[in-house]
């Protein structure tokens, strides 16, 4: 079950430089199954006004982020696991794209500095 996240009024920051995801066994970079187009991760600073968490999200097709940068993380959804007595929650997303400013994200409401 996909369960959609609504991000309005969340600020996200690319945290680290992304990375192709790679199949466990084989060591072969993992392809989404619909497109044949490449995985990757990329970790994120979700941050709104009752505080932040850093999560990993993965995305189809490399995504041109910078770690440090604001992004807009675009159709993210959870996908609750569980598996070998072992459970989670994975995050997908539509798309990742750096904000056209370049920079790094301000928690919402908070005032710029002179």
């Amino acid at each position: 079950m996909k369960l959609r996240i609504e991000t309005t009024g969340v600020s996200f920051t690319c945290t680290r430089a992304p990375e192709q995801r790679l199949n466990f066994d084989t060591g072969r970079p993992r392809v989404d199954k619909a497109t044949g187009v490449p995985l990757w991760l990329v970790q994120v600073m979700a941050l709104d006004e009752s505080g932040g968490d850093v999560i990993s999200v993965t995305v189809a097709g490399e995504p041109q982020v910078s770690a440090g940068r604001a992004v807009t993380v675009t159709g993210l959804v959870a996908l609750p696991w569980s598996q070998d007595g072992r459970s989670g929650i994975a995050y997908r997303a539509e798309a990742i794209t750096q904000t056209a400013d370049m920079t790094s994200a301000k928690a919402p409401g908070a005032a710029a500095r002179p």
